[in-house]
């Protein structure tokens, strides 16, 4: 028996000890447990170490005929509590714990908001369920960093650095895990939908790289035009446009073969490119001469040409494909394109130079990086926008990679993300009823030009069965809290955590 195994071995005596002595005075929670007619069993992997990532499974089903239920969105809290066992009142606490913190609960203590530093080439990992102390720690890239990218409920964030690396971040420990050499000058990044792949856009080069989620391996790299590059891709995850600004061309990309279909021609200095999953079409900003080129994925050649007003350099569809907003730079106007049509319906004014876009609930965000404030656009009531100030200063106060101002998605679907380089700070921003950032993250870095947010709650891996991965930084017994609020269920496990291993 090795010296690591004999320890392991007295520890794991020492904690059963003292597990027994416990269990002889209260009575520990069941691992499965029936509440309105739902049955959930709780199992982890065993034994837990502090330190360690631990895996907790909840097995969800109906209880009278045992199928699973799917599709939940279920919370787990955890606890300290080496004191009296209650179930009654860990599940109430689990409760108002809940209601505490609103409806958007599940986002706020169950999330990280991780924010790219460009300027330092840093990360910054934020608690938004502190009221204080809300940076955990911050992580070194090794160089300037240019884009960050995480998938839906993913584990690992990866993040261009310059001047030719993609660094991948396990988002359980939050430490870099792998190094990939790729082109030059790697900027974008985009993440397919069925999250297979990572594609890498090197402005510096002709080629894009194509990243294994599963392996964080490069398996292509696909020859494609020169100049800055940007990424749209099929619902279906089987075509790729990359832009191609200093060619004035677009290049297709099968993504089953991970080679080029087709180069098509666009306009003058094409930047940003949409996709409409109504049209079935890729719509290409043509920055250098204000126009949209509109290309079918079906024959991959320019089906029709908008013109949307100077200095177009972003395109972006909500959700149902059929409404496409170009954002114009030097006119500083929105265009609302009609993918049914492909005609251009409206323009409206935005704030200095429009750069991004994303959608949530009823509400159209736009990030303005000539002035501090997002203007604010009702999908529902034409003509129903207003500008709202995010910070001091606007984006481009500082010089930020590409010129690029951003914003993201909370993840639940009324919330939103504003990085402000020139603030050093992350803003948040609801739909619909504020008038200003309803809460500031302070990143603790120079400037902060995009970020992600990572899920750290409950994730469903096969029907029934939602898992979390999480380390524990204290010895003893914990509460493991479960809630979903249809049924309205709450409920708690326990799990012994043993103290870390010596190196």
């Amino acid at each position: 028996m090795t010296i690591r195994a004999f320890l392991c071995s007295v520890i794991m005596l020492i904690a059963s000890i003292s597990a027994w002595d416990d269990a002889l005075a209260t009575t520990p929670f069941p691992s499965k447990q029936k509440s309105l007619g739902v049955s959930i069993e709780f199992e982890a992997s065993h034994p837990v170490y502090v330190g360690d990532g631990a895996t907790l499974d909840f097995r969800v089903s109906d209880a009278v005929t045992n199928q699973p239920i799917r599709a939940l969105r279920p919370e787990s809290a955890v606890r300290l509590n080496n004191g009296e066992r209650n179930l009654n009142l860990c599940g109430a606490n689990m409760k108002t714990k809940s209601r505490r913190y609103g409806s958007h609960t599940p986002v706020q203590f169950n999330s990280y908001i991780v924010a790219l530093n460009s300027l330092e080439g840093t990360l910054s990992v934020m608690n938004p369920g502190r009221t204080s102390r809300m940076l955990i720690k911050k992580i070194e890239l090794g160089g300037s960093g240019n884009d960050i990218a995480l998938a839906w409920l993913g584990r690992y964030i990866y993040v261009t650095v310059e001047p030719n690396e993609l660094v991948v971040v396990d988002g359980v420990h939050m430490e870099p895990v792998r190094r990939l050499e790729v082109g030059t000058h790697p900027h974008h990044l985009a993440i397919q939908p069925d999250g297979k792949y990572v594609w890498v856009a090197h402005d510096g080069d002709a080629s894009v790289s194509v990243i294994d989620t599963d392996i964080h391996k490069i398996v292509a790299t696909v020859p494609v035009g020169r100049g800055h590059h940007d990424f749209a891709m099929t619902d279906d995850s089987r075509y790729v446009a990359v832009t191609n600004q200093e060619d004035h061309t677009v290049t297709l990309i099968s993504v089953r073969d991970l080679a080029p279909v087709g180069t098509v021609a666009v306009g003058r200095r094409p930047h940003g490119v949409g996709y409409s999953s109504l049209s079935r079409s890729f719509y290409v900003a043509n920055e250098g001469d204000g126009t949209l080129t509109v290309i079918n994925v079906a024959r991959p050649s320019v089906h029709k040409t908008i013109s949307v007003g100077k200095g177009v350099r972003v395109v972006r569809f909500e959700k149902g494909g059929r409404w496409g907003y170009a954002l114009n730079r030097e006119e500083n106007t929105a265009t609302i394109v009609d993918a049914t049509t492909d005609t251009a319906v409206e323009t409206f004014p935005t704030g200095i130079a429009p750069d991004d876009i994303v959608f949530e609930y009823d509400w159209a965000f736009i990030r303005n990086a000539g002035s501090a404030d997002v203007t604010i656009v009702s999908l529902r009531h034409q003509g129903l926008l207003q500008n709202f100030p995010v910070g001091h200063f606007p984006p481009n106060h500082v010089d930020i990679p590409q010129d690029h101002s951003s914003l993201v998605s909370f993840g639940d679907g009324h919330q939103v993300l504003v990085p402000n380089p020139a603030d050093g700070a992350v803003y948040q921003m609801m739909a619909g009823g504020v008038v200003g950032a309803s809460r500031v993250f302070e990143t603790k870095g120079r400037g902060p030009t995009r970020a992600v947010v990572y899920w750290r709650g409950l994730r469903e891996g096969s029907p029934g069965l939602y898992r979390r991965v999480r380390t524990f930084d204290q010895p003893g017994r914990h509460e493991i809290g479960f809630y979903v609020s249809s049924p309205q269920v709450a409920t708690c496990f326990e799990l012994t955590v043993l103290p870390a291993l010596p190196p």
